[in-house]
């Protein structure tokens, strides 16, 4: 959707790899067992790569995962980006104080603490261009890529807030690719060890207290109590603990931003984006169905889109309504192409607070009371095509941040995604958004106005509509 700038090596596409298996993980307490268990049974090597890494129930599980793959001599390596990460230097050095546990920072922010603000001031851009990728990789031989971070609003043990995130578990030769790409990303100019970022305190008496601090921190949801009532994640975790790969065969690429992107002088560059939307046009037959939490096509997005449809391509997309969203300033954005793409000939769906994946979690927690928020980054191409990864369709990801997500071309793995999009744009789910008499409406929705969202909010959308925001969206 953008040009390269001359010279510039933004991304990299890499060869498509045979003998891949893949299981989708579209189901949050599924995804963090699957995340614990790769730690558990690692031998050698972690790699992870996160945007976010809350300190919450879910943090502390996966925390005290890789402070016990340390303790059996695995190798661990944590790339966090610093956005999230500023201000938590204490916490995070009593992970890199373990001698096999390092813990390195994406373009971090040189002013610290009371003075991050100045920082904020003297570098605007360092602000908006931020490492956006999320990866686990184990041993180099499975790998889990996808939309989620770490944190309870993914995974869902007693969260308010539940996204509705879809990841792949990678098995075979495709891992390689997503190690290479963390190799790029950890051995870049961009990325900083914690430490030279804090003061080094003795190492070993930090990992004890690391260790106590994680065991006395209660948790309020007992993962396994919720996995024994799910037979999809019995069976998969089975089969990971017996050392099978998953059943879903297939082959695929990895589209990966280089670093190098978030330098403010590659102002023109092409993320892994475009390049995945570039093979949507030459492979595109008949559909292409859309997920994605935040969307602001752009003027070069409904070009793009005006030429799919001038194919004869059917395209559905499902994002957040206003009462789902969790950033009402990228829904201000998304409001002012709406019409342009109903009338494009777009089948559009907004995902409604109580949709899909939040009531199938409330089954299974029960007492629990969440509001849901689609976050999933998923392409569908006819029958056999998928992309998954962290880009969301909107000029962040496109032009900002770093992203990293794979192609999958994979029949039976289409199906699946299929089906999760047929059930998401239920009625029950999500309201289909329409033109009646020139007017948007909300099939199934009473009034006019973006339903179940309170005055407020439509008001802050309606008043952030009018600011020049729309680049970093």
């Amino acid at each position: 959707m953008t040009d390269s700038a001359a010279g510039s090596t933004p991304a990299v596409e890499r060869s498509a790899c045979e003998g891949t298996r893949f299981a989708l993980l579209d189901h949050n307490a599924t995804a963090l067992a699957v995340r614990l268990e790769l730690c558990a049974g690692a031998r050698q090597r972690l790699d992870l790569l996160y945007y976010i890494f809350r300190e919450d129930d879910s943090g502390r599980l996966v925390a005290d995962a890789l402070m016990a793959a340390a303790d059996r001599g695995v190798q661990v390596r944590l790339l966090l980006d610093d956005l999230d990460a500023s201000g938590r230097e204490s916490s995070l050095g009593r992970l890199d104080a373990h001698p096999r546990l390092q813990v390195r920072l994406f373009n971090p922010f040189r002013w610290r603490g009371l003075l991050r603000p100045l920082a904020l001031l003297r570098d605007p851009a360092r602000l908006t261009r931020r490492m956006h990728a999320k990866a686990l990789i184990a041993d180099s031989r499975l790998a889990v890529v996808g939309g989620r971070n770490i944190g309870d609003e993914y995974y869902a043990p007693e969260a308010e807030m539940a996204f509705a995130d879809i990841d792949v578990l990678l098995a075979g030769e495709l891992v390689g690719q997503v190690d290479a790409s963390f190799e790029q990303l950890w051995s870049s100019v961009w990325a900083t060890p914690l430490a030279e970022l804090r003061a080094r305190r003795a190492a070993i008496e930090v990992t004890r207290r690391a260790r106590d601090r994680i065991a006395r921190r209660p948790l309020h949801q007992d993962p396994a109590a919720v996995l024994a009532e799910d037979s999809q994640a019995k069976t998969l975790l089975q089969r990971i603990r017996a050392g099978s790969w998953p059943d879903l065969p297939g082959t695929g690429r990895v589209f990966a931003d280089l670093p190098e992107k978030v330098d403010p002088a590659v102002v023109a560059a092409a993320g892994y984006f475009d390049q995945v939307l570039q093979h949507l046009v030459t492979e595109a037959a008949s559909e292409v169905l859309i997920m994605t939490p935040y969307l602001v096509p752009t003027a070069e997005g409904m070009a793009f889109i005006h030429a799919l449809k001038e194919r004869g391509l059917r395209i559905r997309i499902l994002t957040n309504s206003l009462a789902a969203t969790d950033v009402v300033a990228v829904h201000a954005g998304y409001r002012r192409y709406r019409r342009a793409l109903l009338e494009a000939g777009v089948e559009l769906y907004e995902y409604r607070p109580t949709g899909y994946w939040g009531r199938r979690l409330r089954r299974l927690i029960r007492g629990a009371h969440l509001r849901a928020s689609l976050h999933a980054k998923t392409i569908l191409v006819d029958d056999g095509l998928v992309m998954i990864g962290s880009a969301n369709l909107d000029p962040r990801s496109i032009q900002l941040n770093v992203e990293l997500g794979v192609l999958i071309e994979s029949a039976p793995l289409a199906a699946e995604i299929r089906a999760c999009f047929a059930e998401a744009i239920a009625p029950a789910n999500a309201w289909r958004v329409e033109l009646e008499q020139g007017r948007e409406q909300w099939r199934g929705a009473a009034g006019r106005h973006e339903p179940e969202a309170g005055w407020g909010r439509r008001l802050l959308a309606r008043l952030l509509g009018f600011l020049p925001l729309e680049g970093q969206l």
